[in-house]
């Protein structure tokens, strides 16, 4: 095996912890009643926090690739798009599917995309980035 370095430690713990996540989440039988705010309110709510948290990304991306290599940023990145990909894709299965599956959660939503990440990354650690 390679030599490890320092973020594929961290996605190993995200690995790890979005697996821990998943059998948490399973293991919750309370399930709340939401009961969804006025439309005008929730929109402003989620463009305000897109834009705003969309804006923080950018300027800790920047720091990141001040800081890491440019293969190790792409390596990263490259994981990240595996992961939001993954996500949106498990969401929709789990939407169409909606009256044959059990409910997904957020915890479950935060777990695939944490697992996700990681097997992106070292997908793209071994096996190089032109695959």
């Amino acid at each position: 095996m390679r030599n490890w370095i320092k973020p594929d430690w961290l996605f190993l713990f995200l690995l790890v912890a979005s697996i821990g996540l998943s059998v948490l989440s399973g293991l919750k039988t309370d399930v709340s009643q939401f009961v969804p705010p006025p439309l005008f309110p929730k929109l402003a709510l989620l463009i305000g926090a897109m834009v705003a948290l969309s804006a923080i990304a950018i300027v800790g991306a920047k720091l990141d690739r001040k800081h890491l290599d440019d293969y190790m940023f792409q390596m990263v990145a490259n994981g990240a798009v595996i992961a939001i990909i993954t996500t949106m894709l498990v969401n929709m299965i789990w939407e169409f599917g909606s009256g044959i599956l059990p409910p997904i959660t957020r915890d479950d939503l935060i777990s695939v995309m944490m697992g996700s990440w990681s097997l992106g990354y070292f997908f793209y650690r071994f096996r190089g980035l032109n695959t």
